[in-house]
């Protein structure tokens, strides 16, 4: 399929199924994309995946266990969904916390699944919901060059109007509602016996997320040395000592609470 066609079958699609049959044939050899997938985001719900192309079994498997029931929470583009006002197309490097690459769930989701990098956009709905595409390459693949983001951000222009124009035709399933991640950590905490406040909470889920404490100051507007108060004040209820322990808390939660 040539870029014409590719761009004639996005013009008539006029749902999720026809949108995913031009972008993933075109996609994947134009891009050298080895996961293609499209994510329906909820700022207090469940994500709901409109459609994945994931060849690899491992990758595949991660994800279908993963990113539905956690991987969503501190997944950069999520929470990058909720910044734009109409679209954008980024790097996840571009849009990742300062310490993302050495968080457990980089760690856990990147390394057992051999991606290398994942380029993709977020396009706003409404006030609680967005939608996103995103590509990705694995091990052995060179990361996205920036001949690459250009090509797509061209392409952007197009798709993600039209996949946004799509989703607000389309009648509105029923759909779960998912505690925010601070909400998630109270929660855990009290499941532990634990009494840990709402500004603990919140700083363990920037924690996870991958900012570092510079980064968790700025946004929360507190100094990195009161964030570094709360944090050990937090590792000290929960009786952990790392990053790595706080994540393995959450996933034990969720996996109970799922």
């Amino acid at each position: 399929m040539d870029e014409y066609e590719f761009l004639g079958e996005i013009a008539v699609a006029d749902s999720v199924d026809s949108f995913d049959r031009a972008i993933t044939p075109f996609f994947s050899p134009t891009f050298h994309a080895k996961s293609i997938l499209a994510i329906h985001f909820h700022r207090t719900r469940l994500p709901k995946v409109l459609f994945r192309w994931i060849p690899d079994e491992t990758l595949c498997r991660l994800f279908d266990e993963r990113y539905e029931k956690l991987g969503f929470m501190v997944d950069p583009f999520f929470h990058r969904a909720f910044l734009v006002q109409d679209w954008e197309a980024c790097l996840l490097r571009d849009i990742a916390p300062d310490r993302f690459e050495s968080s457990e769930y980089f760690t856990n989701y990147f390394g057992d699944t051999n991606m290398v990098d994942e380029l993709g956009f977020v396009a706003r709905i409404d006030s609680d919901t967005a939608v996103h595409l995103s590509m990705g390459r694995n091990q052995g693949q060179r990361r996205f060059r920036t001949n690459d983001v250009a090509k797509f951000r061209q392409f952007a222009k197009v798709l993600a109007p039209k996949l946004r124009q799509i989703l607000i035709n389309q009648p509105t399933e029923d759909v779960v509602e998912a505690q925010p991640l601070d909400r998630r950590f109270h929660a855990m905490a009290q499941a532990r016996g634990t009494d840990i406040s709402m500004r603990e909470a919140e700083v363990a889920a920037l924690i996870v997320q991958g900012h570092s404490s510079r980064a968790i100051g700025l946004k929360l507007g507190i100094s990195s040395q009161t964030i570094k108060v709360h944090r050990r004040a937090l590792y000290k209820k929960l009786n952990i000592s790392s990053q790595n322990e706080l994540f393995g808390l959450l996933v034990s939660y969720v996996g109970t609470d799922a």
